[in-house]
């Protein structure tokens, strides 16, 4: 299991590495900041399943890119995400990924939801394993905290497979590149 979270970790930092190469072209072409943004935090399962199997904090790391910007009397940003929630416990896991759209406001406190595919593993300790791929999302609310940094407080709602929900309450801090 500390094999798959290295290979996770690593997974994480190289796509931060990409990132923030590209971050930083794109501002060096377009004069304008960069649209990429990282997030770390913690999950808290709902379930006891859920968090017998993958640990009662798990891991929660996503990268989002912004697409589109509209102003108005509520200006709102429209993004691209994977989200990437992962844990391990009592010889088991229970990882999950999802990528999708994200809606939300734009300020000093933000509100948003987000819609996508999301893929959820399960492996229990006697090594039965089961994994399904559905319709998946989560819904947020956070703040900025001044140099491109922010927390956020979300709700991430995942398909459940082999009798276990791997939905549950995050809490993450971002930065944009």
């Amino acid at each position: 299991m500390q094999r798959y979270m290295r290979m996770a970790v690593a997974a994480m930092l190289g796509g931060v590495l990409v990132t923030g190469t590209v971050a930083a072209a794109a501002a060096s072409t377009t004069g304008s900041g960069s649209q990429f943004g990282i997030q770390i935090g913690a999950l808290f399962p709902n379930t006891g399943d859920a968090r017998f199997l993958g640990g009662q904090t798990q891991l929660s790391a996503g990268l989002n890119y912004n697409f589109a910007s509209g102003s108005g009397s509520t200006p709102t940003a429209s993004d691209l995400y994977f989200d990437f929630l992962n844990g391990s416990n009592n010889g088991g896991y229970l990882h999950s990924g999802g990528l999708g759209v994200q809606l939300r406001t734009i300020g000093r406190g933000f509100l948003g939801a987000g819609l996508g595919l999301y893929n959820t593993a399960v492996r229990d300790p006697d090594g039965m394993s089961g994994n399904v791929t559905g319709a998946g999302g989560k819904v947020f609310a956070g703040l900025g905290l001044g140099g491109g940094s922010s927390v956020e407080l979300d709700y991430h709602i995942m398909p459940s497979t082999m009798g276990v929900n791997p939905s549950g309450l995050g809490v993450e801090f971002g930065f944009h590149l």
